[in-house]
């Protein structure tokens, strides 16, 4: 996989139960059409957690990478970066 950074690929590829994180998290069909989604995939930082994104204390969502600026929904189309499914 090619990442936009390599900063960026550190938080990815972390150990995601210590320090920050970053998540590529897919939602799935019926979460997109509860939400009234127009996109299928969300960017994240979190601090370090256990289970799935919806069990951590505090996350933050983003758009960008906050190291190179790389506009991340054009950079990360493909499933093979993502880490969990949403489908809550």
């Amino acid at each position: 996989m090619k990442f936009c950074c390599e900063k960026f690929n550190f938080f990815y590829s972390g150990d995601k139960n210590k320090g920050l994180n970053i998540r590529i998290i897919k939602y799935s069909k019926n979460f997109i059409e509860r939400g009234g989604l127009d996109f299928d995939k969300g960017y994240f930082i979190t601090e370090g957690y256990t289970g799935m994104i919806g069990e951590c204390n505090k996350k933050m969502v983003i758009q960008h990478c906050p190291f190179c600026g790389s506009e991340l929904k054009r950079r990360y189309k493909s499933d093979d970066y993502v880490q969990e499914i949403m489908d809550v």
